[in-house]
């Protein structure tokens, strides 16, 4: 008998040894990023994965923006000041470094130009930004039984690029 397995649309795992020795290459050419760091897949699809990373190493995107109820019903960590990030691609290769220099809690109906001018040029306007992230994270929250209302915590996390290592 065969099964229809429905797999959910988005970036491929990471593979834990790929990342392991992306790090540890990223640890013997630069200095001082320490040992404690975490993983994220950006994008919502291969090209617009590149187009971020471009963007990031043009320092015209300088922040990401997190979900709090996501990471608490995942038990991951919260992000301090400080923390490397290492971003994978869309296949899920790890590739670049970025340091959070901040955390800033505020909640999703509050965002504004302020916080929508620290993503990617494409979508600083928040008339963009504002539809793009409510739609991409009720896709990301339909499993978790929620939807991004305006009273939903987000983490604004500017951060500085760190580097690309290959």
């Amino acid at each position: 008998m065969s099964q229809n397995i429905l797999i959910a649309d988005g970036p491929a795992q990471p593979d834990p040894g790929a990342i392991d020795a992306f790090w540890k290459r990223a640890c013997d050419q630069k200095s001082g990023l320490g040992s404690d760091y975490q993983v994220r897949s950006i994008g919502i699809d291969a090209e617009t994965t590149e187009q971020i990373f471009a963007y990031i190493k043009t320092r015209e995107k300088v922040a990401t923006f997190s979900l709090p109820w996501v990471i608490d019903a995942n038990d991951f960590p919260f992000a301090k000041a400080g923390t490397p990030v290492v971003l994978c691609d869309y296949q899920g290769v790890p590739r670049l470094i970025v340091r959070l220099t901040e955390i800033r809690e505020t909640t999703f109906g509050a965002i504004g130009h302020a916080e929508t001018s620290l993503d990617g040029p494409p979508v600083q306007d928040p008339d963009v930004w504002i539809p793009l992230h409510r739609n991409y994270w009720n896709g990301l929250l339909e499993n978790y039984g929620r939807e991004c209302t305006d009273d939903m915590p987000v983490l604004i996390e500017p951060f500085e690029y760190v580097g690309e290592f290959a």
